[in-house]
């Protein structure tokens, strides 16, 4: 089950082996990890070279993360960069990445930790894929000039996407925002966001 969730990188290196024993990990965040997202999940260490997306909670020494439906990752902390924003670097530092979908990437057993938005990633795999088809269907030495407007046009549509996804998404957090205002202007406490 796991090894379908783990990508290989676009740079062609195979996942390698185990960065460390999953026996090592303390029973406790196993426990918490049963809590958050189910008693029947499969447990298991990052490999060499893998590339993990999906929610996170962090743990003294660790960081797991659902993977899939039924597949969590322990990943060591002291193996990830987490200095690729500073705003990840700030919630890191304040024990706030609890939730947060990431990406964590590995070469060699160095990992390297980024935000990750599993619908704008979506636009980006589908229209990799359909640039690739037309690549192969209308590239060279086919019909090269065709190819090269119809990349350029996918590129402007793919970007049109993306930025009425952000749009969206800023909406939806201008109105969380706005919500929490109204009831803090009540005099009623509320709970900061995150974001």
């Amino acid at each position: 089950m796991e090894e379908a969730q783990t990508r290989q990188p676009e740079d062609g290196a195979k996942a390698g082996k185990r960065l460390h024993d999953i026996n090592q990990v303390p029973h406790a965040l196993r426990q918490e990890a049963q809590a958050r997202w189910g008693v029947n999940m499969d447990f298991n260490a990052t490999r060499e070279n893998g590339r993990y997306n999906g929610p996170v909670f962090t743990g003294d020494e660790y960081v797991v993360q659902c993977v899939g439906e039924k597949s969590v990752m322990f990943h060591r902390k002291e193996q990830i960069d987490f200095a690729t924003s500073a705003n990840m670097q700030k919630r890191l530092e304040e024990n706030r990445l609890n939730d947060a979908n990431l990406s964590i990437r590995y070469i060699g057993d160095k990992g390297k930790a980024n935000f990750h938005d599993p619908q704008r990633a979506l636009i980006e795999e589908m229209f990799g894929r359909i640039q690739k088809i037309a690549k192969e269907r209308y590239g060279e030495p086919e019909q090269p000039d065709l190819y090269e407007k119809l990349s350029r046009q996918l590129d402007e549509i793919k970007t049109d996407m993306v930025e009425q996804y952000k749009e969206v998404k800023n909406r939806q957090f201008e109105q969380c925002t706005g919500q929490q205002r109204a009831i803090e202007s009540q005099g009623h406490p509320a709970k900061s966001l995150e974001r």
